[in-house]
């Protein structure tokens, strides 16, 4: 595996790489070059799946929020001025979750020039009064906008924003030091070039819309090491337990029906496409949630993963791969920064997919098993 990584380097694919593999806790693989073990990286979409879908479901166990309930009764602005066919007051929960609410892929018409502006207020009315791309229920379609406005839901339910209350629920208890939004010391993040805008992305975001609406949101935001995503994506595998040794911390974050409920079956079974390129895979394929069907046609997640594996890509070269019934959890961590045309190009995320080449991880890893 360090060749692997290596020889991407040499390449010139990316300037630095992690990659960390564990079976039931035990570590396979751990190699990581041009940058230490404790290199943050910008995970970016893998945030959906660490921070935005936990909070979601530790609200549910709370009983403080329910997957049926109306978008609407939260924040009554994403309903108003939209007319009645559009349903817009119907949209749940469990649709924003699945990507199943008619939001477009698009960001919002006037946001990005509100949030550059200083003007949130505007950029998130710009989010609420988009048009629905299609009826709410009626197909899948991957939408950072959708995600943005669902972290806006939770922050309104759990009465803090989601860097508080993922730091509080998951990362500290669990020890996972290194997670984070807002990176304090942006050199000890791995660089993945510079924005549209000419920004530095070493510690911040790559899209400048949502470096400009503050960077802590439900689409992105997350920056993290692989020891930390695999301590988190143990807790997953183990029921939702905290890890042996982990002391003045309750033992468990979730209980064993909210795990299963967020990493099982497949959630959007009779309406997900059948995946005929990699990014139609991410953009309309079957998910479990946020997450990726990892056994799916043109997975990022080679052709030897269990059919209950899921998968999450972070744009900026990042993935995480939890396989239950092998009890495996592969973690592998790029600078190679979001392909041109971000989720339009669908050349440029071929690219992305050959380059990067994290099925050739995953098989190698389990054909080892």
């Amino acid at each position: 595996m360090r060749k692997f990584l290596l020889d991407k380097i040499e390449a010139g694919y990316f300037s630095s790489g992690h990659i960390l593999a564990a079976q039931n806790g035990r570590i396979l693989v751990d190699e990581c070059a041009g940058a230490g073990p404790e290199t943050r990286y910008n995970i970016e979409s893998i945030t959906k799946v660490m921070v935005t879908l936990p909070i979601a479901f530790k609200l549910i166990e709370q009983g403080r929020l329910r997957l049926d309930d109306a978008v609407a009764e939260y924040i009554p602005q994403f309903a108003a001025g939209h007319p009645a066919e559009s349903h817009r007051d119907a949209v749940t929960i469990r649709q924003l979750l699945n990507f199943t609410g008619g939001i477009p892929l698009e960001d919002p018409p006037g946001a990005a020039e509100a949030a550059a502006a200083g003007d949130l207020s505007g950029a998130w009315a710009a989010h609420y009064r988009q048009e629905p791309a299609f009826a709410p229920g009626s197909r899948v379609l991957y939408s950072d906008v959708s995600c943005r406005i669902l972290g806006k839901v939770l922050e309104t339910v759990a009465g803090m924003d989601l860097d508080t209350a993922a730091r509080r629920w998951f990362f500290d208890p669990l020890g996972m030091n290194h997670t984070t939004f807002l990176p304090p010391d942006p050199a000890a993040c791995a660089n993945t070039g510079r924005s549209d805008s000419g920004r530095s992305l070493q510690g911040q975001l790559t899209q400048d819309l949502e470096h400009d609406m503050g960077e802590v949101l439900g689409s992105d935001g997350l920056f993290s090491t692989a020891a930390d995503m695999l301590t988190f994506a143990q807790m997953l595998l183990d029921g939702g337990t905290i890890p042996a040794g982990q002391t003045d911390t309750p033992s468990r974050l979730f209980s064993e029906a909210a795990v299963e409920r967020m990493t099982g079956s497949c959630t959007n079974a009779q309406i997900a496409e059948e995946p005929v390129s990699g990014l139609h895979y991410l953009l309309s394929g079957p998910k479990v949630w946020f997450w990726e069907l990892a056994a799916a046609p043109f997975s990022y997640f080679g052709d030897l993963v269990s059919d209950a594996a899921i998968g999450k890509l972070g744009g900026a070269g990042t993935f995480l791969l939890i396989d239950p019934v092998y009890e495996l959890v592969i973690v592998y961590l790029t600078n190679y920064g979001q392909p041109a045309a971000t989720l339009t190009g669908e050349d440029a995320w071929t690219r992305f997919h050959r380059d990067l080449d994290m099925p050739a991880i995953c098989n190698r890893i389990i054909s080892g098993l």
